[in-house]
């Protein structure tokens, strides 16, 4: 059964978001279901009701692979990109790293759940030289999720390819980005979580040259 079919058996509520496609009542819990595909169930019985919707329907068994970074608006340290491709049933409990406490615990998950991890570290260093070259955060991202969207051209089963945040220039055709993804999207998530996690347990501490100006560029 289709997840929306599922939950309109039960009373609809009031949608919160521009973001939500349906949310209604099981039991004592709040079921909300987003454009992305990802449901969340909030209430004192949502424990219950999640095991109901997961005999029930088919939720986020699609295959992801969800991208995100961390370190775009810090002065030191690495910049760091992340793709990992799963299924959202398997990482639902992933969300927006920035929202997470335990981001080891939460990494374990991925590391547990996900098919495969991608990461791209660009030290201090390097993102200088490559900054007085001319190059941009946004060139480099946009060059790493072409080159990972190559890798995965092998995968037999079809899968969808989406970024957290706006559309970036230079992204090859059938690349799908969503704004606060990381929240929205759990495979996104788990991407948000892995890239804070190798971000923290970085040793660069290195200050990013010329910073100030990078900043003025970033505004105009």
């Amino acid at each position: 059964m289709h997840v929306l079919t599922f939950l309109k058996q039960f009373p609809e509520r009031q949608k919160g978001t521009e973001f939500e496609e349906f949310r209604c009542l099981i039991g004592k819990s709040s079921v909300t279901l987003y454009r992305s595909g990802k449901v969340l169930a909030q209430g004192p019985d949502c424990e219950e009701v999640k095991e109901k919707l997961l005999k029930a329907v088919d939720v986020g068994g699609e295959l992801i692979f969800g991208v995100d970074e961390t370190g775009r608006g810090e002065s030191t340290g690495p910049f760091v990109i992340v793709g990992v491709l799963g299924r959202a049933k398997r990482l639902r409990e992933l969300r927006d790293s920035k929202k997470t406490k335990d981001i080891d615990k939460k990494s374990k998950i991925v590391e547990e759940n996900a098919e495969d991890i991608k990461i791209k570290v660009i030290s201090s260093e390097e993102l200088s030289d490559l900054h007085e070259k001319g190059i941009s955060m946004n060139q480099i991202e946009a060059e790493t999720i072409n080159e990972w969207q190559k890798s995965l051209e092998g995968i037999d089963e079809k899968l969808e390819m989406i970024v957290d945040g706006s559309p970036l220039k230079g992204c090859n055709r059938g690349i799908s980005f969503l704004e606060k993804g990381d929240d929205l999207n759990p495979v996104i998530g788990a991407a948000s979580v892995v890239a804070k996690m190798v971000r923290n347990d970085s040793d660069d501490k290195g200050e990013r040259r010329d910073w100030g100006n990078w900043q003025k560029k970033a505004k105009k």
